[in-house]
């Protein structure tokens, strides 16, 4: 009984070895449902890197289109600009042109009205008439402006000569009238009314008193002179000796206040400035 049933296990074992070995070369033969489903798959990934692609060139097309949109925005907006700006550059051409000419005619009046002008000058300034070459009218123009830079240089020096002769001729004046005053003052005995010295020694026996003055500030022999201490008079003196700097003269006792004596320091004034 086992002897049937081991047989048969072995033929059903082998009959089953045999129907896998079929439907396995069924599956990997190659034109099997392996290949077929391996070349399924390899057809999905084929069309899933196709779909990708489409992708990245759909995308790029739309990057693409949106970059030349944009370019195209700036171009017609540069367009437009440039397009204004040439108009204004034309209506600037068409003024500077309306100008040029203007300036040319100007340029033609202005040259007749110097061509007579030069006439003119050259009339004024001994030319010949037919003369009207600026370069030569300017440089006889300027020999002659040169001419009269000289003349008014000695006029000036004239003037200056002319005017230190009359300062020379007050200041001579000026001495003269000082010269007749001091000789009138010397006839008179009168010193000048703003004389002012002081005492540099006084003999206290003779009373005998010496200046520091003379001569330079104009004391006159026999004129009568003021010694003042303060505000106070103490004395008058009657100058006997007058030398360059220097002055002496007695004092007038009768002028002498009781008490008092002329000192060395005390100011010396004119009768006259006394008070």
């Amino acid at each position: 009984m086992w002897k049937y049933i081991i047989i048969g296990s072995v033929v059903l074992f082998g009959a089953a070895a045999f129907i896998f070995h079929k439907n396995l070369e069924a599956l990997t033969a190659p034109g099997g449902e392996v290949a077929a489903i391996q070349n399924q798959y390899q057809d999905a990934v084929t069309k899933n890197k196709n779909i990708a692609l489409d992708k990245s060139i759909k995308a790029y097309s739309d990057m693409r289109t949106e970059w030349l949109n944009e370019r195209k925005g700036k171009a017609d907006t540069e367009k437009a600009d440039f397009e204004g700006k040439s108009q204004a550059v034309e209506e600037e051409i068409s003024q500077l042109s309306a100008r040029y000419d203007a300036i040319e005619g100007d340029f033609k009046r202005l040259r007749e009205e110097l061509d007579n002008t030069l006439l003119g000058v050259a009339n004024s300034v001994g030319l010949d008439e037919s003369t009207t070459d600026p370069e030569e009218v300017a440089t006889h123009v300027a020999e002659l402006m040169n001419s009269n830079i000289e003349l008014e240089k000695k006029v000036s020096q004239e003037e200056k000569s002319i005017t230190a002769l009359g300062e020379q001729f007050n200041h001579i004046t000026n001495e003269i009238a000082k010269a007749k005053k001091l000789q009138q003052d010397r006839q008179a005995r009168i010193s000048p009314a703003d004389l002012k010295c002081s005492v540099i020694n006084c003999d206290p026996k003779w009373d005998y008193v010496i200046l520091d003055a003379g001569i330079d500030k104009g004391i006159v022999i026999g004129s009568r002179l003021a010694v003042m201490r303060g505000d106070k008079k103490i004395c008058e003196l009657n100058m006997t000796l007058v030398e360059t700097n220097r002055a002496s003269g007695d004092v007038v006792f009768s002028t002498l206040l009781p008490g008092e004596s002329v000192q060395a320091g005390d100011t010396v004034v004119s009768v006259r400035n006394d008070k």
